[in-house]
């Protein structure tokens, strides 16, 4: 068992950060000795060469590879990565300190990598439990700790606005908590404020334009989201999500779900729904396809180097059906 070398995956991200922050804490690395690959975007070569030099003027340094989908089921990885990474693990280099941490609860255990790594490193499962966890509940007690309060009706549009997932919750609630530091009794006013809506929103906002050849607004809602770091291979993912929530509307409606039910079936807004029911009405499926099998390409040129990650999204929008 290599003790040097981490494997962290589950969906709560946030946890996977802190344990990444604790393994550098007990082993006595500092920040400026940690160096991050994104496995996505980078893969998996750079990183681990990087792992394998000496570090420089310390005793050990850290490396995280982030967003290692190339563990998850469905993802494809060359022969020769894969057998670099476990050459890396089985040296057990005593320099680094290896932490490979995967967004997601299911790792594709017939893949040699993904066996060899969870047989022979330190691997550690991270799932956000939805039977016990209430995330208002959570809210509260992290605010009390820094002796604040919430109104009940700010509290709601907090958890509306940030509970994407356990890492963006967090990220929000600490700027809340710095805002608000001092104030005592947070209100609704602060949190319109202070949080910003959820991507999914906007990228919902993105696709209606986008359908309804609002070039402007489109790209306007594309830059914004842009700014706000949110990566293009992300925004491509959640339009292509969008267009398939089209999709199953139009097959529920064909069974004769109204609203209500369309409404309890995805747990949307009032809102949310009647423009997805409008486009599920407006929109063939033959363009749905289209653009669900557009994305798909793009997706896997972009991740192939066969076409720039910026340029890509942008000729999408512009072309948009």
């Amino acid at each position: 068992m290599n003790r040097n070398c981490y494997l962290l995956y589950g969906e709560d991200h946030f946890m996977i950060k802190k344990e990444t922050d604790l393994v550098f804490q007990e082993n006595e690395i500092d920040l400026s000795m940690i160096e991050v690959y994104d496995g996505e975007d980078e893969g998996l070569d750079t990183a681990v060469t990087n792992a394998m030099t000496m570090p420089f003027l310390a005793d050990k340094k850290g490396v995280v590879i982030k967003n290692a989908t190339f563990l998850i089921a469905d993802q494809t990885i060359s022969d020769q990565e894969a057998d670099k990474l476990i050459n890396f693990c089985e040296m057990k280099f005593d320099q680094t300190v290896l932490v490979i941490q995967v967004p997601s609860d299911n790792l594709d255990y017939k893949g040699k990598l993904a066996k060899y790594l969870t047989k022979n490193i330190i691997t550690k499962k991270f799932v956000i439990n939805d039977k016990t966890f209430d995330v208002y509940d959570y809210v509260r007690k992290q605010l009390a700790k820094h002796n604040l309060k919430i109104q009940p009706f700010a509290l709601t549009q907090f958890i509306n606005r940030a509970n994407s997932n356990m890492d963006n919750l967090n990220n929000e609630l600490q700027k809340l908590i710095y805002y608000s530091y001092n104030l005592g009794e947070i209100n609704a006013d602060i949190v319109f404020e202070v949080i910003s809506r959820e991507i999914e929103d906007n990228i919902f906002d993105l696709v209606n334009s986008l359908l309804e050849k609002n070039q402007e607004k489109v790209f306007k809602v594309y830059y914004d989201l842009i700014d706000h770091n949110v990566k293009t291979t992300q925004i491509l993912a959640v339009v292509a999500s969008k267009f398939l929530e089209i999709l199953y509307t139009k097959a529920l409606m064909n069974i004769k779900y109204n609203k209500a039910d369309i409404e309890k079936f995805f747990g949307y807004s009032s809102g949310r729904v009647y423009y997805m029911m409008k486009n599920a009405s407006e929109v063939s499926d033959d363009i749905l396809f289209e653009n669900i099998k557009n994305l798909e390409e793009l997706d896997y040129n972009i991740k192939s180097g066969r076409i720039d990650k910026d340029l890509g999204p942008e000729l999408y929008f512009l072309g948009g059906k």
